[in-house]
């Protein structure tokens, strides 16, 4: 380990007597230099032989304490296909938070890759998220106070499950999942699959946790009023955050505001924002929301706004307490 440098000691206390807030929670790889270029992307594997990929931002400074994103694919992608679609690298969108992409195993069932919670998964994804942040916090200069998590489909119902644990909902900041797959695998009969009262299992360790999720009204993969799929119960969208929105002890009727220039798309926003739905429209089907053509919409159908616009503004307002 490495101790602080001089310099960093220094940039401490001018902005200690500036009376400037300044992150606490700095990592190892804080006064280390990087093994990533800045700018650039870097393939790693932990010791369990998993994959993942490492964005620096070209401004990367290793005496300063830096955020940090997870994001995960869905089911049946991999890490290439997450990045070009969520452009979270793009410097239009990010360009001071490091991005972590973990790449999903292949279920011996589906024969695709798929994160643990959905139904036949047997993966261990959250000990390899925690493996993940570990080994990243070692090289890199992360500020703990501000680690976030997002994903599409599969990977956005696993960054739910990932609020949801005991311990990463303390080691995560803020989360936003887009078309999520909430599977609750423990109700696994359709007749006793009701989508509006169907209660959420959780067990997070705090309850004021940010949450923004995405979802469209044309979703025919994971629908925005639930479903029974795949041998699981799949939760009314709009149910699931009003549930989020109690557990983190608001009110459970939300404020809501339309969406400019989108076919009837409402935020609905719990607690001043601290858990907001973002119902993208009724005409955008399973993507990830974007004014320009990307892998899911295929230059078809647009949205009216960026999701990564939205996500990047929700986490800049958000540290872990």
């Amino acid at each position: 380990m490495v101790s602080l440098s001089l310099r960093s000691l220094a940039l401490v206390s001018l902005t200690s007597s500036l009376g400037l807030s300044q992150p606490l929670k700095r990592t190892a790889g804080c006064g280390q230099d990087p093994s990533i270029t800045r700018g650039d992307f870097k393939n790693f594997t932990t010791s369990e032989d998993r994959e993942y990929r490492v964005w620096l931002p070209a401004n990367y400074d290793s005496d300063t304490a830096t955020p940090l994103i997870l994001s995960y694919h869905g089911a049946n992608k991999d890490i290439t296909y997450q990045i070009s679609l969520d452009e979270l690298t793009d410097p239009f969108f990010n360009k001071d938070h490091i991005v972590v992409y973990l790449q999903g195993l292949v279920g011996e069932s589906s024969g695709h890759t798929e994160w643990e919670g959905a139904p036949g998964a047997k993966s261990n994804d959250i000990k390899f998220t925690n493996d993940v942040l570990d080994a990243v916090s070692k090289d890199l200069c992360v500020d703990e106070t501000r680690i976030f998590a997002t994903g599409k489909s599969q990977g956005g119902g696993f960054v739910g499950r990932l609020a949801c644990d005991h311990g990463l909902s303390s080691r995560i900041a803020a989360f936003a999942p887009v078309s999520g797959a909430y599977y609750i695998k423990q109700i696994n009969k359709s007749s006793e699959c009701h989508p509006e009262t169907v209660n959420v299992p959780c067990d997070a360790s705090r309850t004021d946790i940010p949450i923004m999720a995405f979802h469209g009204g044309a979703d025919t993969t994971i629908r925005y009023h639930g479903d029974f799929r795949s041998g699981a119960c799949l939760p009314d969208v709009s149910s699931w955050a009003r549930q989020w929105a109690l557990r983190d002890d608001l009110s459970g009727t939300p404020a809501n505001s339309s969406i400019a220039d989108s076919d009837n798309g409402v935020v609905m926003s719990y607690g001043g924002g601290l858990v907001t739905l973002v119902y993208d429209g009724n005409n955008i089907a399973h993507d990830w929301p974007s004014t320009v053509e990307n892998g899911d919409n295929d230059g078809k159908v647009l949205a009216a706004f960026n999701a990564s616009t939205r996500i990047m503004e929700f986490f800049r307002g958000h540290t872990l307490p």
